[in-house]
Order: structure tokens, then sequence, then C-alpha cells
């Protein structure tokens, strides 16, 4: 399967889902116009990954900034990751915030409450 990797805007963050290597990133701000419009292809995207995924995907979340609209995709595309760590393949996820963003470290501590993954809250 191909890697998908979209560009960042000022608006929606980079989106670099390598599947050579199986680091999957996202990085930037995530205050898209149309939620939908941006997030519907990468789940189409990982649909189609969940179906064959590697033995291990690293997924680093190095958001900024979200808005309301985007959480609720960030959350779908997390559980499309849960959804491969229950066929028994190995998904970490890497929340990165900085030391000074409680909003942002705050996030990352609900959707490890949540989520049922290996989950690593790291600063930068």
């Amino acid at each position: 399967m191909e890697s998908l990797r979209l560009e960042p805007t000022e608006d929606t963050p980079l989106i670099d889902f390598n599947t050579s290597t199986g680091v999957f990133t996202v990085e930037g701000r995530a205050l898209p116009e149309d939620a939908h419009d941006f997030f519907k292809p990468i789940e189409e995207w990982l649909q189609e990954y969940v179906e064959a995924p590697l033995d291990m995907t690293t997924v680093e979340m190095k958001i900024d900034y979200f808005n309301s609209a985007a959480t609720r995709y960030i959350f779908n595309i997390l559980m499309m990751f849960e959804d491969i760590s229950d066929t028994g393949k190995d998904v970490k996820v890497i929340w990165f915030y900085k030391a000074d963003d409680e909003m942002i470290e705050t996030k990352g501590e609900e959707l490890e409450s949540i989520l049922e993954l290996p989950f690593e809250m790291r600063t930068i």
C-alpha cells in the first residue's frame, strides 16, 4: 500500500502515514474550514490500511491546536488504530505536547483514558 502524505497548511496538519517505516505522523494545527472534507479521505485511506496493516504502527500526534470539529475526526482516526490493535498487530500512540500547553496535554490524557491502545505522553 502506498503511503499517504498531505502537506500542512495554515489550518490543516501535516499527514504523513509512511507505510515503509510504519510511522504515522499528524503534526500542526487542525482547524480545517470543513473538517469532513479534510478528514474523510484520511479515514478512507486508513480503512484500507486496517485491512492489511504492518506488524508495528507508531502513531505520532504532534498537534499544536485543534478545534471541536477536528476533535471528532481525530478520535475516529485513533479508533481505527484501535481496530488494528484488536487484530493482534502492535500499535503505539505517542502524544506530543509542549510543557506549558495544558490544553493539548489534557486532550491527550482524555484520549488515553478512552482508547485501549498503548499511549505515551511525551513533552517536547
